[in-house]
Parts: structure tokens; sequence; C-alpha cells
């Protein structure tokens, strides 16, 4: 009986034992803490360009806070509505991030997309930066007025990294706010429309601070105009468009977003990660060095400056469409 009975009770705690290992493994499973793997961060522009850098030079500090790394993969084309698109339809799990700019809200506003402003959860600002006009080195044009003017009169080239980009949208906003007149020149990305104007193949381009800064340091560009509230102090001797009486505040924002319907929990491990990172000497002096300008908003901030920003560029889409792609 005895040996019955011990051969019972073992098959019982073996029983008790697979039920605990079970539910601890169920357990674990579900409190698990994120992340448990790499993250992607898609960036929907070639390599080399100012987004692709300032998302390499973040993700090198975020890894370090997340544990996990955060591998930059580049998806351009589409004037990055390829890298866009693939976001949208990653699943909502933290591990797809997109680095997300102004170009988003002008490809749902101006071209047929799979996806709309609403497919994506913005997850922190890091970067604001004022659009900047530029001519070539012996330009005749010293301010913006000056080529406004002259745009009036016969037809002013100006490059862009695409139809339909922040920096083409900016072009619009001048046409419709000063009354200029300009013939685009769309290009594949900052890497070919800048030395355009550089080389004196165009007259003019928008375009930010960090895409020009070495060649305007070595002579070969001029800045003329730059679309902030004050002045900036990278660029301190250039005028606003404000102080030329074109009531202009206008730039390319980039920031983090992931896919609709990515838990909330999620969406703050990332946003309080990116924030740690924005906050840290190393990022500061990273960014000051390459020229990118930290701005730092929260989720919900960032939501907001979208819908703002978003209604902004919708009320010229019937501008933007006429003018010539």
């Amino acid at each position: 009986m005895n040996l019955r009975y011990s051969k019972v009770l073992i098959v019982l705690l073996g029983v008790a034992l697979c039920a605990a290992l079970l539910l601890g493994c169920s357990s674990g499973s579900k409190e698990a803490k994120y992340p448990a793997k790499s993250i992607e961060q898609v960036v929907p522009f070639a390599a080399g360009g100012p987004v692709d850098t300032s998302a390499r030079i973040l993700a090198g500090q975020v890894e370090k806070d997340l544990g996990q790394k955060v591998v930059i993969v580049n998806k351009a084309g589409g004037g990055a509505t390829e890298g866009q698109s693939y976001v949208a339809r990653a699943k909502p799990d933290g591990y797809t991030l997109l680095t997300y700019t102004s170009s988003l809200l002008s490809n749902t506003v101006s071209k047929k997309v799979d996806y709309t402003v609403d497919s994506f959860e913005p997850v922190a600002m890091y970067c604001f930066d004022p659009e900047v006009l530029v001519v070539y080195a012996n330009s005749p044009y010293k301010t913006v007025n000056e080529l406004v003017e002259a745009s009036k009169q016969a037809e002013i080239t100006v490059s862009t990294p695409g139809h339909s980009t922040s920096h083409h949208m900016a072009g619009v906003l001048m046409e419709q706010k000063a009354g200029a007149k300009f013939k685009y020149v769309h290009t594949k990305g900052a890497a070919e429309s800048v030395p355009m104007v550089a080389g004196g193949h165009v007259m003019a381009g928008l375009t930010s601070w960090s895409e020009v800064k070495s060649l305007v340091e070595q002579g070969n560009l001029r800045v003329i105009g730059v679309m902030s509230e004050t002045r900036d102090p990278r660029m301190p001797n250039v005028a606003t468009f404000k102080e030329s009486g074109i009531d202009i505040v206008y730039g390319a924002w980039r920031g983090i977003g992931v896919p609709k319907g990515t838990p909330p929990a999620v969406v703050t491990a990332l946003e309080q990660a990116f924030k740690k990172a924005i906050e840290s000497k190393t990022i500061q002096d990273s960014f000051r060095e390459n020229g990118i300008p930290l701005t730092f908003k929260d989720a919900k901030g960032f939501a907001e400056y979208i819908k703002a920003d978003f209604a902004d560029q919708k009320a010229i889409i019937d501008q933007l469409q006429k003018a010539q792609k």
C-alpha cells in the first residue's frame, strides 16, 4: 500500500510541478519587459542625409537605455512614401519605428498613398529645422525680397529634393504669401538638389541649414533668408522672412512614430527613452556639431503639433497640386 501511495504521490507531484512551470512561463511571457529584442527604425530616405544622420546619432544613445540594438534601415523611394508605407503595415508591437518627418503630412495631402496621418502613433519630436533660402555664391540676390521681386519679372529656378517634400511646400508658401513665381527642379534628394544650387545650375534652393552648412562655410552657397520665428543662432547674420515683411515660419521637423495600435505602455517606454537621450550631453553635443537643432516634444505635444501642421498643409493643397511637377 505504501509503495502504491508513494507512486501516486510522485505522479501528483510531477503533475503539480509541470502545471507550476507552465503557469510560470505563461506569467513570465505576459510580464516580459519591452523591448525583448532588437528594434528596427526605418529612415524613409537614403543614407547620408540629415534625417539619416540625426536618426543614427539618436539610435546609438537610445539603445543604451533600452538595452537592445536600434537598427537603422533605409527605405528610400517615392519621396519617403515607401518607408512610410512599410511602417504603416508593420505589426504594432514597438519593434518597427518610423523616423517621422514632415514629409509624411505632405505625402498624405498630395499623393495617393496606402496610409493616412492616423496610421501612426507619434512618440516624440526631436528636431525642428527652419527652412532656409540659399543662392549660389556669386548670385546677384542678397536678400529674400530681391529674389522675390526678380521672380515676378523673370523665371527663377528653384531646386527641391522632390515634389511635395517640405522644401517644395516652403516654395509654394513663398509663392502664396510673397507673390513669388518659381520654376521647380525636383530631384531625388538633398544630395542632388543642394549641389545644383552651388554649381549655379539653378538660381536658388530651399533646404535646411544642416544640408548646406559645409557649402556655406566653404563659400559656395549664401543663405539669404530663414523661416524661423527669430534669428537662428547658427546663422545670426541672416534675416528671418518675418523681418523681410513675409509672414512665414516654416521648417522640416523630425521625430519618432510607430504603427497605429501600438500598446500605450510601449509608446511611453519609447517616449521616455528618446527624451532621456535628447537630454543627454552626448546627443546635444553631437547635434550641435552636425548643425541639427534639438526640439523635444513628448507624445502628446507631438500629436498636437502634427494635427496643426497637417491642417496648414491641407490649406495649401490646391496651389501645391498646381505647382510644376
